[in-house]
């Protein structure tokens, strides 16, 4: 071991390469093996993978949430507790693993400056393998040294290199003095720390890691002397598709445009406008209006997007096609629609369409001159554009295919799942008007819900034939500005709750802030019925149970709200504080990073009813993750459909204290994306990427981790 590590310092001043691509550890987080570095990935990319360490299996998801910000989500195995359960499995144990890069040193030539951060290991849950870390690191080209100090686990000082021998092969060494005495073991129905016989033989690993061009890693190492490890990763990006090429094929026309203005008549002009369009750009309700008035050329078109998860990428296929459509214009007006509702209206200079075909684009010149706002009565003078704003009434059915696994080590089946057919029917009409019906056919069902073998807990996944969702919704303007909305829904919102929602917000002139109030009506549905509600109220006790009195069949939850939006992360911080479902009264924290139709966030309740052992009612995850972002990587399609989903993160939870009720469609699943401020930021990203002739150009979307204090003091 002394002499390859002395070797790699050797040759630290021949290499052939000149990278920089940071691996993970054992547990998933950027790191050497059992010790983190000062090193992350790029913002909004990160990794998934699996890495076999016995008597440990660690199954992680890694992300750079922030370009300065790491989280580890992981799931541990371990072969010395078991679950206590019939099968007697391996004991498994999920934490949150932090990194925060407190100073970055992004030049690799000036090495005597180091890359500083700091974090935690384990930090909620049953913390068996807790400690909190300080590391530096120094890196020269290929070549990265780390050094650190860690707390309980972690056991004092480490250290270790890092060299990217080429691009496809990086060789790892650290001097590891892990205490292994801190895991945890089973000593009859209890988890104890102190395990003896986990001492290493040695305090070195070392190994290699194998890199492909698609972003999958492999790894293998020998450790503590007596261990070979091995692991297997997928580099991940929310900033484009998940896997594979992150360039968009737009599939724009070919050169279409007209000389001078004079040479076409406008209806012939809006005809191309219109076909190309169709052709093109998944976006439907369109309507054209030229304005050749006062010695200028305007365009105004207003349409909705029916194709694509991300709004922004709707609105950026629409002005590639105009660019090969349109002559010389003065001026671009284009009107997002989202319900039929006119929403955000956008303002170009007719310079952009040349930049566009030229694929010239530059931020500085053309696209800050770009003026994003709501769309309000005001915002169109001429009488005849104000047909622009009609609003017409669209049908959808449609067939989906759902899966719902269900994950629970204390059960004798831990792993158990359900497949469906969903027919569901979408309805938009006239006057800010929508609808929904969806009616789930169980076609495969291995989930037991009748006694405590199963999920008693969740009586709604049987094999019953149910209405899953089905209601009206409402949404319009208040006031002339475009700012005060009006939300209202009512019907059965999921498999669990019927009643009604009603949102009052009022937005900022650019959408970078917002407050309101949400009131609501919920009732228990009957899980054994195709739409029926319950007699009573339906309560988690030892099984579901209907024996309330009637009178308190009907919830009453109410709450005033307010948030902001951070432009420079794409990240809304919201707050809320009123009385939840079960009349418990308290507030929710919710801090939600988006990468435009996808987003990542933690929330947080506390009310006056604590969970056991707990200091807060309810905390957890809430995730919005587009099929276009698989579609568009496996097979090139794009989708609309953005599946939502909240998670409570740690393991017991009150049953009745935090509950919010269900729904059908939020403010900010209608309102986050149109907002003015995000809007543009998100178009000139995507406007930036389209116009960029390398793959791997640098623009402002892909540069390295940036720092805390870089942050803080920029």
């Amino acid at each position: 071991m002394r002499k390859i590590i002395l070797l790699s310092l050797l040759l630290i001043f021949i290499f052939v390469e000149t990278v920089n691509a940071s691996t993970g550890m054992n547990t998933g987080l950027t790191g050497l093996w059992e010790y983190p570095t000062a090193e992350m990935p790029d913002d909004g990319v990160g990794r998934f993978g699996y890495t076999k360490a016995t008597p440990y299996g660690f199954y992680f998801l890694d992300l750079a949430w922030l370009p300065w910000f790491e989280i580890n989500a992981r799931f541990t195995t371990f072969n010395t507790i078991k679950t206590g359960v019939k099968r007697r499995r391996d004991y498994m144990d999920k934490a949150i693993d932090l990194k925060v890069m407190l100073w970055h040193s992004k030049d690799p030539e000036k090495w005597i400056i180091p890359s500083i951060a700091f974090g935690v290991v384990d930090m909620m849950g049953t913390e068996l393998m807790k400690a909190w870390y300080g590391v530096a690191t120094w890196r020269y080209k290929n070549f990265a040294l780390s050094l650190g100090y860690g707390t309980d686990r972690f056991n004092g000082f480490y250290g270790g290199i890092e060299w990217d021998i080429f691009d496809w092969l990086t060789f790892k060494a650290e001097y590891s003095p892990l205490d292994y005495t801190q895991d945890g073991y089973e000593k009859g129905s209890k988890v104890f720390k102190g395990h003896e016989d986990m001492l290493p033989d040695k305090k070195y690993n070392a190994g290699i890691v194998l890199k492909a061009p698609w972003g999958m890693e492999g790894s293998i190492s020998y450790q503590r002397g007596n261990e070979w490890v091995f692991g297997i990763s997928q580099k991940i990006n929310l900033n484009g598709p998940f896997l594979g090429n992150h360039k968009k094929n737009y599939g724009a026309p070919g050169d279409m445009r007209v000389a001078e203005w004079e040479d076409i008549e406008s209806d012939i002009l809006i005809s191309k406008i219109q076909s190309g369009l169709e052709k093109y750009v998944r976006v439907r309700d369109v309507d054209v209006k030229l304005d050749s008035s006062n010695h200028s050329h305007k365009l105004y078109l207003s349409y909705e997007n029916y194709g694509y998860s991300s709004h922004a990428e709707a609105m950026t296929r629409v002005l590639v096609v105009l660019a090969a459509v349109m002559p010389e214009t003065d001026e671009l007006i284009l009107i997002h629609k989202n319900a039929g509702i006119p929403i955000v209206k956008a303002s170009f200079p007719g310079s952009l369409l040349f930049d566009i075909r030229a694929r010239s684009l530059r931020k500085e010149d053309t696209l800050n001159t770009a003026i994003f706002g709501w769309v309000g009565s005001q915002d169109i003078q001429d009488p005849d554009a104000q047909d622009l704003l009609k609003h017409k009434a669209q049908h959808t059915v449609k067939a989906m295919v759902v899966y719902e696994p269900r994950l629970d080590q204390t059960l004798d089946d831990d792993y158990m799942d359900r497949w469906d057919i969903d027919l569901v029917y979408q309805g938009r009409y006239y006057g800010g008007w929508g609808s929904v019906v969806d009616v789930r056919f169980p076609i495969f069902n291995n989930i037991d819900t009748q006694d405590y073998t199963g999920l008693w807990w969740e009586k709604d996944l049987n094999d019953k034939i149910r209405l899953q969702q089905a209601g009206l919704t409402y949404a319009n303007k208040l006031t002339k500005d475009g700012r005060l909305w009006f939300f209202g829904e009512g019907g059965w919102f999921d498999e669990e709750w019927f009643g009604t929602n009603f949102w009052g917000r009022y937005y900022g002139k650019d959408g970078s802030w917002w407050i309101g109030a949400r009131a609501s009506a919920f009732h228990d549905r009957d899980p054994e019925s195709f739409a029926g509600l319950t007699e009573g109220t339906y309560r988690y006790y030892s099984g579901w149970t209907s024996d309330r009195p009637a009178e308190h069949e009907w919830y009453m939850p109410y709450w005033i709200q307010a948030g902001y939006h951070l432009a420079d992360f794409d990240l809304d911080i919201n707050l809320s504080w009123g009385r939840y479902v079960n009349k418990d009264k308290g507030y929710k924290i919710e801090v939600v990073r988006h990468w435009d139709d996808t987003a990542l966030g933690f929330w947080y309740i506390d009310t006056d009813v604590h969970t056991r052992d707990k200091s807060f009612t309810r905390a957890g995850v809430h995730m919005e993750i587009p099929a276009e972002k698989w579609l568009g990587t496996l097979f090139g399609n794009s989708s609309s459909h953005i599946w939502e989903q909240n998670t409570i993160l740690h393991s017991w939870w009150h049953a009745e204290a935090g509950r919010e009720g269900g729904h059908i469609r939020t403010p900010e699943m209608m309102m986050n994306q149109l907002r003015p401020v995000a809007m543009k930021k998100n178009v000139e990203k995507l406007l930036l990427d389209y116009c960029k002739f390398d793959e791997d150009e640098d623009n402002e979307n892909s540069k390295a981790a940036t720092s805390l204090l870089e942050y803080i003091f920029h």
